[in-house]
Formats: structure tokens, C-alpha cells, sequence
């Protein structure tokens, strides 16, 4: 047995790592009693999703005993009107429907890692009690990830009269922030960050920092934080970034590598390395600035970002089917001369057109107020701000609206994720650099009322995911750019802002 967070249990049992895997394709229809051989990474839940059948129906036909351990190369039988998969053992997760779901059948859900039956009851709207009824829980804090829950028995469901669908994992609006772990002691950040109501923590990890040489890596202080974290039941979303220069020839400014192949062995690694611990990945940060992906091989483009996360989402899949793949947020910005930057708007439609949806869990934005609240709309300049209220991507609001009119042009209903908003101020640090002006408009005491405000705004919107607040301890970061501690929680000294306070109460 593994622990998997607190009071999560896994025990599959496998065998060497598996090698990646290509893209599925559509099931095709199959004769009845067809077997399948389980897979490295496989599990009961994956395979019933795969053929289009209840893991009930599979421990049936199988006898299977205990649900949650399964061999690679068993033999599974397939119940009558399955499907056939395609050659990947990990297909994409299918999209949530977008109508009102009426059915005489239970609705489920998915125990995913970091899951208790407190988190499941409070994304489906239930209770615990209930829970415990209506599946029979004889030991309330064990339960099993990939464990299918009833959370509304068919009278119920029937009965439903919101228009709603149930939710998936991973796609209730949930509170997080960016922390900083390098140079500090992880312990002492953890023990910080965790007085705040929390769900989520968002880590940025260097490539260059985990692989400092090809197949050397250094999971020290990140299996720290990850287990600190878990142990706290806080979700994780990592997001990587940052080659390592034996990985490229341009090394001027941040890039991918020259061989996207080797990013995805070094994905394929960790997602393995810490499969069960971390929930999440979000591969890359803002590929539409020259700054991120400056290349001799490839062009600053959303054709080329969509091969990388392409080859990312195989890798993570192959090892780990439970864990979700984020795409990058994206820079909020109107230019667009195609070398410096790219209109984040264009790109992300760009990537829809290539395919977005089949290779991503989740859809990114990052959606700074700069010196505007969290409120305002585009583009009547606020009381006391000077610039930077011009263009709609100034705006917390508009980029978010802007971002689900995209989703929504192309059929995708799934929760936005937030993974990096913020106001910053600089009432207590050095004044800023020309490029970072718009954060003189802003006061601690502002910094500590937009907060909140965006928080509940998102909750209204009611199309908003895990939302991760930019950023904790900036200030505090041996390398910072000066944005971060502008942004940060803890001021220079080492003390909370007023946000700091404001966050805490404010569930």
C-alpha cells in the first residue's frame, strides 16, 4: 500500500515504467467476451472509462476481489457491448457535457489523488453523511483514488431541478497561490502559506533546476514540499518550465529545448516520480513572449507550443492516466509583432484550431488587474490611474469573459483555470522601473480589498476553476524579478501585507 495524501490508499501493482504512447483515436465498436491486457499505468477506473463501461460491470465479470490492485499483463474480461481502445492506454478525459443531465441512473464521481470525502461531498453539493449512505463506507477516511462515488442516487437525480451537470474532478472554484521554494527552507514557507484557507498550491519548477545534466535529477527539496503539502491535504499544481542549457543552443533568454522528445522523457520522469502525490502539471508559462521561448529551432508560435504540449501530455499519460494536463497561461497582452510577443487572444483560438482540446485537462489564463480592480471593465481609466487601461487585457474581468467566449466559440464548457492573478503595489518597496509603473497606482490597502473582490466575482461568473493568486513570498526569493515581491503576500520584511490578513479571513 502507498499513501496517496491523508487518508487515500493505492495499491496497483506494476512493472517496468512504460514507454510513451501515441495519441488515441475514436473506440470502434467490438464482438462481445473481447479481453484486453493490462497496461503499465492502467488502472480499473481507466480501463472501464476506456471501453465505455462501469467498473462494477469489470470487478463482475472478473471476480475481481480487490478493486484497486490489478497486474500488468492480466487478463481482463470485457462486458457485452464494450468498446475497443486504441493503441494508448491513457485517451483524453472526456469533455463535460454542457446541457442538463437528467438520468435514471446514480450520479458518480471520481476519488482523484488528494481527494477525502469532505472535498467530494463539497464539489457535488452533498454531504458526508450522505456519502457514507449511499455507497456503504464502513471506514470514512479511507477511500480509494480511482474509486467511482454515488453522490446522488437515481431518485434524486431524476428529481434535479438546477440544469446542472455533475461536476468533475477538479472543477469547482477553489482557492490557491504561487509560492516560491528555492533558497528558503520548505518547512518554514509550508508552515507560512498553510495559515491561509488554501485548496491549491501552484509551484514553478526549472527543468534546468530537477535535470542539471541529462538523467540527473534532484527531487530533494520538491518531495519536500510536495509531501508537506499533502500531508496538509493541500492539491498541487506544478508548473514546469525553463530548459536546461545542454537542452538548447539559444541561451540568451528563457526557450524550449531544441528536441521536444527530451522534454517529454524528462515529464514522463517526474509525472512517474511523484504520480499520486501531485494532481496536476501546467506545461509551460507564457510561450507567446519572446522572453519564454526565444529559439534557434522554433519559432515564438502556437504550432510549435501545441507540438510541446503535445509531447508533454503523451509522457504524463503514459505513467500517470489520473494526473491533468494544464496549458500554459498565456502573457495578457495586444501586441502582436510575432517576434516579441503574440496577442494571447489570437493564440489560444490558434491553438483550438490545431486541437487544444484533445491534448490539455484543463484551459489556463492569466488575468492581471495591473492598476485596474477586479471589477472594472475596459476601458474608462480608474480614479488615479495613469496607464495601462487602454486594451482589454489590463483588465482582471475582460480576460476572463474574453477567454470564455473563445472556450465557448469552440464548444468547450470545461472550467477556466486562473493560474496566476494579482494586484501588486509598491507603497512599501523601492519605486519602480518605468516597465512596472501601473503598480504605483495600487495601495497595500487596494492590493488587500481587489483580492477578495476577485475571488468573489469568479464565484458569479460560475465558470471559474482553481484560482492561484500571484503570488505568496516573492519578496522573500533570492532571484526575484522585483514584479514578484510587488505582488507578493509578505512585504519586504518579511511580514504579511494587509492581503496577507484579508486572504486569511476571508472564507
Amino acid at each position: 500500500m502507498i499513501l496517496i495524501g491523508f487518508g487515500l490508499f493505492l495499491a496497483v501493482l506494476v512493472g517496468p515504467s512504460a514507454s510513451l504512447h501515441a495519441q488515441s483515436t475514436a473506440p470502434t465498436a467490438t464482438p462481445a467476451g473481447q479481453t484486453y491486457t493490462v497496461q503499465p499505468g492502467d488502472t480499473l477506473f481507466s480501463i472501464a472509462r476506456r471501453f465505455a463501461v462501469s467498473s462494477n460491470d469489470l470487478i463482475r465479470v472478473n471476480g475481481i476481489a480487490d478493486p484497486n490492485r490489478i497486474r500488468v499483463g492480466q487478463k481482463l474480461v470485457i462486458p457485452d457491448g464494450s468498446s475497443s481502445p486504441s493503441a494508448t492506454p491513457t485517451p483524453r478525459p472526456t469533455t463535460r457535457p454542457s446541457g442538463p443531465v437528467v438520468s435514471p441512473t446514480p450520479v458518480t464521481d471520481v476519488v482523484l489523488p488528494g481527494d477525502t470525502l469532505a472535498s467530494v461531498a463539497r464539489r457535488n453539493g452533498t454531504t458526508v453523511t450522505e456519502l457514507i449512505r449511499l455507497n456503504n463506507i464502513v471506514n470514512p477516511d479511507v477511500i480509494l483514488v480511482g474509486q467511482r462515488l454515488i453522490v446522488r442516487d437515481s431518485s434524486a437525480a431524476a428529481d434535479a431541478d438546477d440544469g446542472s451537470a455533475p461536476a468533475l474532478p477538479y472543477a469547482e472554484l477553489g482557492l490557491g497561490i504561487s509560492i516560491f521554494v528555492q533558497d528558503q527552507p520548505p518547512t518554514v514557507v509550508i508552515d507560512r502559506v498553510t495559515e491561509l484557507p488554501l485548496d491549491w498550491v501552484k509551484i514553478d519548477v526549472g527543468w534546468a533546476q530537477i535535470e542539471p545534466a541529462p538523467g540527473v535529477y534532484n527531487f530533494v527539496v520538491l518531495d519536500q514540499v510536495v509531501d508537506a503539502l499533502s500531508r496538509r491535504r493541500i492539491r498541487i499544481l506544478l508548473t514546469v518550465s525553463g530548459s536546461p542549457q545542454w537542452a538548447r543552443t539559444s541561451t540568451a533568454e528563457g526557450g524550449p529545448p531544441d528536441d521536444f522528445a527530451v522534454f517529454g522523457s524528462f515529464m514522463g520522469v517526474m509525472a512517474e516520480h511523484f504520480a499520486g502525490r501531485v494532481g496536476a502539471y501546467q506545461i509551460w508559462s507564457e510561450p507567446n513572449l519572446r522572453r519564454e521561448w526565444s529559439s534557434d529551432v522554433h519559432r515564438i508560435d502556437p504550432a510549435s507550443y501545441f507540438d510541446l504540449l503535445t509531447v508533454a501530455w503523451q509522457a504524463v499519460k503514459a505513467v500517470d492516466p489520473n494526473a491533468y494536463i494544464v496549458s500554459a497561461g498565456l502573457a495578457p497582452t495586444g501586441f502582436n509583432d510575432g517576434v516579441n510577443a503574440l496577442n494571447d487572444r489570437l493564440y489560444l483560438q490558434a491553438l483550438y484550431d490545431l486541437g487544444l482540446q484533445d491534448i490539455s485537462d484543463a484551459i489556463a489564463v492569466h488575468a492581471l488587474g495591473f492598476g485596474n480592480p477586479p471589477d472594472a471593465d475596459c476601458c474608462q481609466r480608474p480614479v488615479g490611474v495613469e496607464s495601462h487601461y487602454e486594451n482589454r487585457s489590463f483588465f482582471f474581468k475582460n480576460t476572463l469573459e474574453d477567454y470564455r467566449a473563445i472556450m465557448s466559440a469552440n464548444g468547450d464548457e470545461r472550467p477556466l483555470w486562473v493560474t496566476k492573478f494579482g494586484w501588486g503595489t509598491s507603497e512599501d518597496t523601492d519605486p519602480p522601473g518605468e516597465q512596472f509603473v501601473y503598480v504605483t497606482y495600487n495601495s497595500l490597502i487596494e492590493q488587500a480589498n481587489y483580492i477578495p473582490r476577485a475571488f468573489a466575482l469568479a464565484d458569479e461568473l460560475g465558470y471559474i476553476g482553481p484560482m492561484f493568486l500571484f503570488n505568496f513570498n516573492g519578496c522573500q526569493f533570492a532571484a526575484f524579478r522585483p514584479e514578484e515581491c510587488y505582488f507578493s503576500l509578505l512585504g519586504p520584511s518579511g511580514s504579511p501585507r494587509a492581503a496577507f490578513n484579508a486572504l486569511r479571513n476571508y472564507r
